[in-house]
């Protein structure tokens, strides 16, 4: 039975793709309505825990994989061998895998980032798509920098640091702390800040915090035992996309003509609600929604919410069928 606080019981399943080996979660896998669940930075395919069984019992086959740099999933060093265009290879290889030719795509984080990308590069693939706190942006039609992006939207000021020799040896060295500080309701946090202005540092250097409420002990242990295997670097080299991604997504079409629909958490620092006012002039149609009170981590911050949202779009743009 699947305990969606125990990683152990899920269904989890290998494949090469685009020249990497992927770790993917694969629920309810004889229904013929495929949902591909996308997660960020520094997550894995379980910060979907609360939207997974969610899911399946509504009839969707739930396919959740860990992203090149992440957790089982081959993570190359050299920052080159990533970028939208190369993850939304791997993905729609997973697709090719899996015989599944149209998908769902839903989001968070960098995985929103994705979702929208992954809709541009392969819209015969998708049926739809939804992205929680992460805005659509276009394409960069001239190269920045990220110290330029930064000039900006001052809210990534904290990628800077992500991209140093310092801040993979910073999660490395404090793998827990680093977990038990950054896995936080925006309660929780309260006015502490992902990057200290004193240690400058994501944990070396700060005091240790409880681990959240939200977050169970085998949830935790999950992520901080992939983490202290694999390293930081995969997931840090993310952050160092800026070049590749304005190569590989230049020539995209702006606008996505697919069912899609925005969910925004009201008090999420790094993506707060004004990035995304614009987004319904790229993504004609586009359901926007709003989770009150919501940090970063909506998912699992705020499930009810988030579920609901997920139940009334996927009720609209891909109803399953029950006898």
């Amino acid at each position: 039975m699947l305990d969606k606080y125990d990683p152990s019981t899920y269904n989890h399943q290998y494949a090469q793709v685009n020249g990497i080996r992927m770790h993917y979660i694969d629920e309810n896998p004889t229904s013929n309505k495929p949902l591909l669940l996308i997660h960020g930075w520094p997550d894995l395919w379980l910060g979907w825990r609360e939207q997974i069984p969610f899911l399946t019992e509504l009839g969707y086959r739930v396919i959740v994989p860990s992203l090149r740099g992440f957790g089982e999933t081959d993570a190359p060093e050299d920052p080159a061998e990533y970028g939208f265009g190369t993850v939304s290879k791997d993905l729609a290889a997973l697709l090719d895998h899996l015989q599944i030719p149209t998908v769902t795509v839903i989001g968070h984080d960098w995985g929103g980032a994705v979702t929208w990308r992954f809709g541009q590069f392969y819209p015969d693939r998708v049926k739809a798509l939804a992205s929680f706190c992460t805005p659509y942006t276009t394409p960069a039609k001239q190269e920045v920098t990220l110290d330029q992006i930064v000039q900006v939207l001052p809210n990534f000021k904290y990628q800077l640091y992500l991209v140093t020799p310092e801040a993979e040896k910073d999660i490395n060295n404090n793998v827990e702390k680093f977990f038990h500080r950054v896995f936080r309701t925006v309660n929780e946090m309260g006015s502490d800040s992902l990057i200290d202005s004193k240690t400058h540092s994501l944990a070396e250097g700060r005091e240790d915090v409880t681990r959240s409420s939200k977050v169970p002990e085998k949830i935790m242990n999950y992520y901080v035992e992939w983490y202290k295997k694999r390293g930081a670097r995969g997931g840090l080299n993310w952050y160092k996309q800026t070049h590749n991604n304005y190569v590989q997504c230049k020539d995209l079409d702006p606008i996505i003509k697919k069912p899609s629909m925005m969910v925004i958490a009201e008090l999420d620092k790094a993506l707060p609600p004004s990035m995304a006012q614009k987004m319904p002039e790229y993504i004609p149609g586009i359901e926007m929604n709003f989770v009150a009170g919501s940090g970063h981590w909506i998912l699992w911050e705020k499930p009810e919410e988030c579920n609901q949202y997920l139940k009334n779009f996927l009720l609209k743009v891909d109803p399953v069928n029950k006898l």
